[in-house]
């Protein structure tokens, strides 16, 4: 008996302390071969990026411009060919235009091709017809194959916001349209407004991203010639100023807004940011509202009428802070007075984009990750 007890309690003590030396040993290897990692977190930021390309619009009008500075771009875009109801319109200056752009071309840079859909009653029968569709794709595409052209940009300019037919009728065009220039081994790109999420445009983005090559956004334009006075495309808002006066913001959107909103529905790497190298001149009343139509100037024009030389009465010229854009104020006087003998007074306020407001969104999209830009237009700066 005692001798049986003496065994158990052998086995009970070794077995204990083997369990306590294979844990031991486990342990120490584990530290040795796994030791702790210390956990560090951080903030998701997007990597700055560099400009990888540069295009520039080149209208069928400006032809005669000094040639040599396309050089300075990747992509020259013709603005180009229009449709008709009967299909591509050859008899138009942008068709009869192509073979004097592309003798201007500098060897080595990629040429597209833009269908100028800029009249409102002619997108409303296309989008409507499906035959004249399919009739302006082979038409543009022949042109395009013709012409070594390396891609299109379908320039498609609605402004009827309350047709719910429009936006698949567009998509339903598009996604034909780029099918068959893929086909044919060329780019497909699509102009959009800057506004489009402001202003409820009829576009479906997310759709159009995926049947195109890439998003060309027009980022200027924002205050109409026949609205109220104010910048091409603001860069930012101002709290500030809602705070003092009304509660309303200065501008009501803005270039930073106009990206976060498309960075949302479409590819970075399919966004391309069109500047436009213009402004509006607006004649206006006592208080600063519009009278009629505002003129619009090339940025060239704005340099030589205003900024080397301001010859107006009271010119007055600054740079926004909030914009980042230039303003200009000045008056014009009738040179003898009106049947009351009344001397009439002109007030205008001009608006513009240029190099140096450009450079600042430019910069911007750097930090965003955005690396392609273009510009509206050749012979405009």
């Amino acid at each position: 008996m005692m001798k049986r007890l003496v065994i158990i309690l052998f086995f009970v003590t070794s077995g204990l302390l083997g369990f306590f030396l294979f844990n031991n040993y486990q342990a120490k290897i584990k530290t040795r071969e796994f030791p702790e990692k210390k956990i560090t977190t951080t903030k998701n930021k997007t990597k700055k990026t560099n400009i990888t390309s540069s295009s520039i619009f080149v209208p069928y009008w400006s032809l005669n411009e000094q040639i040599s500075k396309l050089k300075n771009y990747d992509n020259l875009i013709y603005f180009g060919i229009a449709p008709s109801r009967q299909g591509i319109n050859k008899q138009e200056a942008g068709y009869n235009g192509i073979e004097m752009f592309l003798s201007f071309v500098p060897l080595g840079k990629k040429k597209l091709l833009t269908l100028r859909m800029i009249n409102d009653n002619i997108n409303t029968f296309i989008l409507e017809n499906e035959d004249i569709q399919k009739k302006i794709i082979k038409e543009t595409l022949e042109i395009i194959e013709q012409n070594k052209f390396d891609g299109i940009v379908l320039d498609l300019e609605i402004t009827d916001l309350l047709n719910k037919d429009i936006p698949i009728q567009i998509n339903n065009f598009v996604q034909q349209f780029y099918s068959e220039t893929n086909k044919n081994y060329r780019s497909f790109f699509i102009t959009i407004y800057g506004d489009a999420f402001f202003r409820r445009r009829p576009f479906d983005l997310p759709f159009l991203a995926e049947n195109s090559d890439g998003i060309l956004i027009m980022a200027y334009d924002f205050h109409k010639s026949r609205g109220e006075p104010g910048p091409n495309f603001p860069f930012d808002s101002d709290p500030a100023f809602a705070e003092a006066t009304t509660g309303k913001l200065k501008y009501q959107y803005n270039f930073k807004s106009m990206l976060k909103d498309f960075s949302k529905d479409v590819p970075k790497e399919k966004l391309t940011v069109v500047f436009g190298m213009f402004g509006y001149n607006w004649l206006v009343d006592e208080k600063k509202r519009p009278i009629r139509q505002a003129e619009a100037l090339s940025l060239n024009e704005i340099n030589n009428k205003f900024i080397d030389k301001c010859e107006f009465i009271n010119c007055v010229v600054k740079r926004d802070k909030i914009s980042k854009e230039t303003e200009i104020n000045y008056v014009v006087s009738a040179p003898t007075p009106d049947e009351q003998n009344i001397y009439r007074i002109d007030y205008h306020i001009v608006w513009f984009e240029d190099e140096e407001s450009v450079k600042i969104k430019t910069d911007y999209l750097k930090e965003q990750g955005i690396d392609k830009i273009a510009f509206w237009a050749f012979g405009y700066f």
